[in-house]
């Protein structure tokens, strides 16, 4: 995995010479730095600037997908005209016209009335209603009660993912049960670029959920993980962090 600035002849040439780059932005930890809290986590001013600079600039395609419910995600970034995709692409609206809401018959409302009961108790666990997915936030709890929030998702979500109508995964701090449909942010990537079959994709993410997308379009554009690049991850580059990705979104508009 390469420092992608210490590679920008090579990629700054693809950009140029491509029809089209669709560049896809993970939200937390990418456009805006990970808080204690999901509200807390708003984009810069600056980036939000910046990302309206690079909508209006032809040759780019801007869309973001995120783990946060749709409404909650174009709430946080605030900039029209581009793609949104909530809940790891399970919703998508393109240009304000929503094109794919999978799992919204998802009933979800039993286990998030039993994990909150079970979780009372717990200081700083949140359960998280996002429509077709429910999530619960462990960043505030005490490290040494952080496996008993884990032993709690599980107990309770184990019926439900042995009906087969849901899964579960887990993120940064964060456990989540979705349906259990064949469907990621890799699979989100790959309806959109149906769209855009000319594109140049380039994804930029942080999490376990991002690695889907750096998989499926390996062969197709450029992935970069912000992080360490000492970090296992499918992707070719990295940023170091979302300062690094201010200075990417920038360079691109200098082009």
């Amino acid at each position: 995995m390469k420092y992608l600035f210490s590679d920008w002849a090579r990629v700054s040439s693809r950009i140029q010479k491509s029809h089209l780059t669709f560049l896809f932005f993970d939200y937390d930890g990418t456009l805006t730095p990970i808080a204690a809290t999901p509200e807390l986590a708003r984009i810069p001013a600056s980036v939000k600037s910046l990302l309206k600079k690079l909508k209006k600039t032809p040759g780019f395609k801007l869309a973001i997908i995120s783990g946060r419910s749709l409404a909650d995600v174009k709430s946080m970034v605030g900039v029209k005209g581009i793609v949104y995709a909530g809940n790891h692409g399970l919703e998508i609206e393109d240009e304000g016209r929503n094109i794919l809401k999978s799992g919204s018959g998802t009933t979800l409302k039993k286990a998030k009335f039993s994990l909150k009961k079970a979780l009372t108790h717990i200081k700083g666990a949140r359960v998280e209603d996002k429509g077709c997915t429910l999530s619960v936030h462990f960043r505030l709890v005490k490290p040494s009660q952080r496996m008993l929030v884990k032993k709690i998702f599980n107990s309770i979500t184990a019926p439900y993912v042995l009906s087969g109508r849901f899964k579960t995964s887990a993120g940064k701090m964060v456990l989540e049960l979705r349906p259990g449909i064949e469907w990621d942010k890799g699979k989100a990537v790959l309806y959109l670029l149906k769209r855009y079959k000319r594109a140049l994709p380039i994804y930029t993410g942080d999490d376990v959920t991002d690695e889907d997308a750096f998989r499926v379009i390996k062969k197709k554009g450029m992935s970069v993980f912000v992080g360490t690049g000492k970090k296992k991850t499918g992707a070719a580059y990295f940023l170091k962090n979302t300062r690094d990705i201010k200075k990417f979104i920038v360079r691109m508009l200098e082009l």
